[in-house]
């Protein structure tokens, strides 16, 4: 009896082991079934880590290979917050580490919620990271990440731009090639154990990083400083709100420098005025005044309305049109063609107007690139302003021979003039040179951009330059003038125009030359503008202008080692003149 009852036990036992071995099974197909999918995916986000690999940016260096932009290593603290146990605790030892407010980051390691990487500071000291380190914080490590260098902080900001702290292009050539420079980021897959640590690489769970290419610009890092320093010593000394200046090579359209002053240092560019950012050579066009005036002149030599040895009666300083009074700086007689320019008489220039008419005024204009962008390889760049024929009235064929009623950029005015210097081809302006892969293979060759077209030809573009663009500077007490080479250029000195129309701002003046050397085989052009300057210490572009430009001359032809000039026949000992605009 006892012995059944004993099997009869031993059979229900078994029945119940079988039944719960089979409900087992059955929650196990269910899971399996129902939520495996999910679960699996618990169990990966629990057991991987997905650490990203970031690409290094792209660096940008002037055309001799000095480095403008680059990507170093930084040390930076980052937290999982998932599996810190105590995050308010974990915040408060971190925040004393590196100087944080501790209240603030419990609150994000809080508000981060189940993210698995949260970055808590970038750019920490090495004796700080190895305190993380130590710390024995669990869910806090410290990591290598490429951030963005500027070795010669300021130099040529405006034109090269920066990042954002995530590497992201914001503003300049870093915003405008962000494609080309950023690369692409990689990431590997870590296994870890129940205590976290990583033990294996998964399967399949690696992608390098993919670095950026490199730009090659056409500037020269050391004719960029030499033209910063100019100009910013130009602006200080007659305390002007800004200034910039342009150095071109007139036969090529390659950028040499392009400056603003005031400028910023792109690794700081918070600590300034947004401002301060803009390529103000690109964007902002003001009246040419009298640098305007040899591009009319050329006209009138092409059109065949003046003959170079004319004489012209420039009507005592005064001379009534209609009901509008036209004034000289200083009052003129009779003045050869010439002399007109190189006095710079309004006047003279308003006859010369009158006499090409609007459509020949216009059409001429036109050809010289103004009121249409150059296509810089710059973004931002303004047309500037020229008005349509339709909307010229009668004064217009004397305002604008004057550099008045019409508006343009330093990058244009600047081309116009390289046109006298390289027998009459309007060049195509571009900083970007080449585009190198990290090997040093050239990807894109930008170097040799061909020619927009021709302006005027050869023999007017030789006229004006000898016969009287040299004569401008040699003449009298030209401020531009250097003893080694023959300059040749032209002065201006515009009022600036009200905001919205109306006249022109009181004692507000923009004070500019342009001009190259040297004048046998011409290899610089340079613009100087200088905006503002204060009335009571000069403001005439021959006052404020020339010298600084003169100075950028002489430096960076040195630094090029060009063979100075011998001077040309055509140039011959001129009559002191007073300054002129």
């Amino acid at each position: 009896m006892r012995k059944r009852r004993s099997l009869r036990n031993a059979q229900v036992i078994t029945v119940l082991v079988m039944a719960a071995f089979l409900g087992l099974i059955g929650r196990l197909v269910f899971i399996s079934t129902h939520d495996g999918e999910a679960l699996l995916s618990r169990a990966n986000r629990q057991h991987r880590s997905v650490i990203p690999i970031r690409s290094r940016r792209g660096k940008i260096a002037d055309s001799r290979g000095f480095i403008f932009a680059t990507t170093v290593l930084r040390r930076s603290v980052f937290a999982d917050p998932k599996i810190i146990p105590d995050k308010q605790e974990a915040a408060r030892r971190v925040a004393a580490i590196l100087g944080l407010d501790a209240v603030e980051l419990g609150d994000d390691l809080v508000a981060a919620g189940d993210r698995r990487f949260f970055v808590i500071q970038r750019g920490v000291t090495e004796a700080q990271a190895g305190r993380i380190r130590q710390s024995g914080i669990h869910g806090l490590g410290v990591f290598d990440e490429p951030a963005r260098s500027y070795p010669m902080n300021g130099i040529a900001a405006s034109i090269i731009g920066f990042v954002s702290p995530d590497g992201v292009g914001v503003t300049g050539l870093e915003r405008q090639c962000d494609e080309w420079l950023r690369g692409e980021n990689g990431h590997k897959t870590i296994i870890r154990d129940a205590g976290r640590k990583a033990f294996w690489l998964a399967d399949h769970g690696y992608r390098p990083s993919r670095d950026g290419l490199h730009l090659i610009l056409t500037l020269d890092a050391e004719i960029q400083a030499i033209v910063e320093h100019e100009l910013l010593s130009a602006v200080g000394e007659y305390d002007a709100e800004s200034g910039f200046a342009i150095a071109m090579q007139p036969k090529t359209g390659a950028i040499l420098a392009m400056v603003n002053v005031p400028g910023f240092d792109p690794g700081r560019y918070r600590d300034y005025d947004p401002e301060r950012y803009r390529n103000r050579t690109i964007t902002d066009p003001f009246e040419p005044g009298s640098t305007f005036k040899p591009v009319i002149a050329a006209a009138a030599l092409a059109e065949n309305v003046v003959r170079l040895d004319e004489v012209i009666d420039c009507e005592g300083g005064l001379w009534i049109v209609g009901t509008r009074r036209l004034h000289d700086h200083h009052p003129y007689g009779k003045l050869s063609f010439v002399d007109v320019l190189v006095k710079s008489s309004n006047i003279g220039m308003a006859k010369i107007g009158t006499r090409l008419g609007k459509e020949r005024l216009y059409a001429y204009v036109k050809q010289f690139g103004f009121g249409e962008k150059t296509g810089i390889d710059l973004q931002a760049e303004d047309r500037g302003i020229l008005r349509p024929l339709d909307r010229w009235d009668d004064y217009s064929v004397t305002s604008v021979p004057m550099g008045q009623e019409i508006a343009v950029t330093a990058v244009q005015l600047v081309r116009a003039f390289c046109v006298f210097a390289n027998g009459g081809m309007l060049v195509q302006p571009h900083v970007l040179r080449a585009v190198l892969a990290a090997d040093g293979r050239i990807v894109n060759d930008f170097s040799n951009p061909p020619p927009v077209g021709r302006a005027i030809s050869e023999e007017i573009a030789e006229t004006i330059k000898n016969k009287i663009l040299l004569r401008v500077v040699s003449s009298g007490n030209s401020r531009a003038k250097l003893s080694n080479y023959q300059v040749f250029g032209k002065t201006g000195t515009a009022q600036i125009p009200k905001r919205g129309g109306g006249g022109y701002e009181r004692d507000a003046y923009v004070g500019s030359f342009v001009g190259g050397a040297p004048a046998r085989n011409p290899q610089v052009m340079v613009l100087v503008s200088v905006r503002r300057p204060d009335r009571s210490l000069g403001y005439y572009g021959g006052t404020v202008a020339a010298p600084a430009a003169r100075r950028i001359l002489a430096r960076t032809l040195a630094y090029l080692q060009i063979p100075p000039d011998d001077p040309p026949a055509s140039v011959n000992a001129a009559q002191a003149t007073r300054p002129v605009d």
